[in-house]
């Protein structure tokens, strides 16, 4: 799952397969949506 940076729509792409676009707004510049609450390691 991607964010569209200009008009932050929600987008999922393979990149690899896939042009790196917004459907929406045709932007190409898409970041990688990070997880709400991020994980914590425990250091030993």
């Amino acid at each position: 799952m991607y964010v569209c940076v200009s008009c932050k729509e929600e987008v999922e792409i393979d990149p690899v397969d896939e042009k790196v676009i917004c459907p929406k707004c045709s932007h190409r510049v898409l970041m990688k949506k990070r997880p709400e609450t991020p994980d914590t390691v425990k250091a030993v």
